[in-house]
């Protein structure tokens, strides 16, 4: 199962080159996203109605909206524990998307180099980082 981020999301809603080649090695697994990246799509819309028409638009083109749970919550506590100790921090969303990848299973794939391309990020989550120009 891969987990997009919305940065991710956002370049393959508008074909960006390199993420469409680079997702195609996922073709076969389970697509899915969190519950936070869908929030953070509704934001872009003013009302309720655009919003119940992202949520749907969403949920076809997933195969999964991952929910936010307690479960989840404690993995997010763990990893924001274990960061920490190492002298790293990641914004909230990041920390509750990474988190939600990996309380389900799954590769969380993101764009954001900054904050993911990190030695002890990835010793802790299975993380592909898609390099675009």
């Amino acid at each position: 199962m891969i987990v997009l981020d919305r940065d991710v999301l956002v370049k393959l809603r508008n074909s960006d080159q390199t993420v469409v080649q680079h997702l195609q090695q996922y073709r076969t697994d389970e697509w899915t996203i969190p519950a936070h990246v869908a929030w953070e799509s509704f934001q872009y819309h003013g009302s309720r109605t655009d919003m119940v028409q992202e949520l749907q638009h969403l949920r076809s083109s997933f195969d999964r909206i991952l929910p936010f749970t307690v479960d989840t919550a404690l993995e997010a506590a763990y990893l924001d524990e274990k960061l920490q100790s190492q002298g790293v921090t990641l914004d909230p969303i990041d920390l509750l998307n990474l988190a939600t990848a990996q309380e389900a299973g799954g590769r969380f794939i993101t764009h954001n180099k900054n904050n993911f391309d990190r030695g002890p990020v990835r010793d802790l989550a299975d993380i592909d980082v898609v390099l675009t120009g």
